[in-house]
């Protein structure tokens, strides 16, 4: 996306503030004092909503891959270099710092036949 990113993530109560602070703050004032800005860049202060139910997660993680797509920036969520997709549905290692597997279970685990329901999930319109 060329103006903000989506996280989903499970994070310890009252941990993700700081843990937003901490991803954005220095990035932010480094950008602004280099180019002479002063404030957010990426619009506002970030949002955020807690998944409420097994049903509201998967909604959220296809929104999520699919974000690029609807934007019209690639023609697929595979082809989004900047997600976790790839990953997540079994066609490239995984970044070091996401844990997938809790995603994987809700499709079934690791297999062949789970990683492609996952992918048919969210790639099928």
């Amino acid at each position: 996306m060329t103006t903000h990113y989506h996280l989903l993530m499970d994070v310890p109560a009252n941990t993700l503030q700081p843990g937003m602070q901490r991803l954005n703050g220095p990035y932010a004032q480094g950008f602004n004092r280099r180019h002479g800005r002063s404030g957010h860049l990426r619009g506002d202060r970030y949002a955020a909503a807690p998944v409420e139910s097994v049903g509201h997660m998967l909604r959220a993680f296809r929104y999520i891959a699919r974000n690029p797509v609807e934007a019209g920036l690639c023609s697929s969520p595979v082809d989004w270099l900047w997600s976790s997709y790839r990953g997540a549905a079994g066609l490239d290692g995984a970044f070091a710092f996401v844990n997938d597997a809790s995603l994987r279970e809700y499709f079934g685990g690791d297999s062949a036949e789970s990683l492609r329901v996952l992918r048919g999930f969210v790639e099928d319109s």
